[in-house]
């Protein structure tokens, strides 16, 4: 999380993009920046088993991340940014989402929505879908969230690879079989590895751009990204809501 927003405050200085795909050391709830945290998860389960919570900069809802991939997306330029406001920046880079999981022949749409309920509820992320999300089989693979301002836009979301659904269930106080009806993961839907899908992201984004990566590592050394660090590891910030 402190990688991504320091990249989110680098866009703010130069016009320039990032793409990031990363993964989780041990399994890890996040939820959204605006949730309070006594409904979003289940801390003393969570803290007693010896995994990890985080409050995102993002809005959305929570997430396990455990065997996954993660993406995520910050750019001030103008493909993703020039006259886009989040609802169409949110189309447009599940587009290209899509397309990577189309091109490992897995047939991937995007959803037309759920209930407004629901998003107003406290269910996990990966119990319903929004609008732009994408789904495979009439299940969610994919739970995206955004932050947006006049400037810069961070998008991450995770694909998981497989779930532990009991965990996710008791980490966010949910009936598991709620979450098994609603979403799905890679290895239940192919045969294809992390990596094949790895590589068909980084080849749909560079398409979309017109472009290829120049590799880049932020050092977390940086002192901004050791403040971040800080910011994301405190209670003030955690149990902020």
């Amino acid at each position: 999380m402190a990688i991504d927003e320091y990249l989110f405050n680098l866009c703010h200085r130069h016009k320039q993009g990032f793409f990031r795909l990363y993964s989780w050391d041990k399994p890890s709830f996040s939820f959204g920046v605006s949730q309070k945290i006594s409904r979003a998860i289940a801390v003393d389960y969570i803290t007693g088993q010896g995994y990890a919570y985080v409050r995102r900069l993002t809005g959305g809802k929570t997430v396990l991340h455990h065997h996954e991939i993660t993406y995520a997306v910050v750019s001030s330029e103008d493909i993703f940014f020039k006259e886009h406001d989040l609802y169409q920046s949110y189309m447009l880079i599940s587009r290209v989402l899509v397309n990577a999981f189309n091109k490992l022949g897995i047939d991937a749409y995007l959803s037309t929505g759920s209930p407004a309920h629901l998003s107003r509820s406290h269910n996990p992320c990966f119990s319903f879908p929004t609008t732009h999300e994408i789904e495979i089989g009439g299940k969610k693979i994919v739970g995206s969230a955004q932050k947006r301002d006049r400037q810069a836009l961070l998008q991450h979301g995770s694909i998981p690879i497989s779930m532990d659904y009991d965990l996710y269930a008791r980490g966010t106080q949910t009936a598991g079989d709620i979450l098994k009806s609603k979403m799905t993961t890679l290895s239940d839907v192919c045969r294809h590895t992390p990596e094949q899908l790895s590589s068909a992201l980084i080849q749909g984004f560079q398409e979309f751009i017109g472009s290829p990566f120049e590799a880049q590592c932020p050092s977390f050394e940086d002192p901004e990204v050791s403040s971040l660090e800080e910011k994301y590891s405190s209670h003030s910030w955690n149990f902020s809501r």
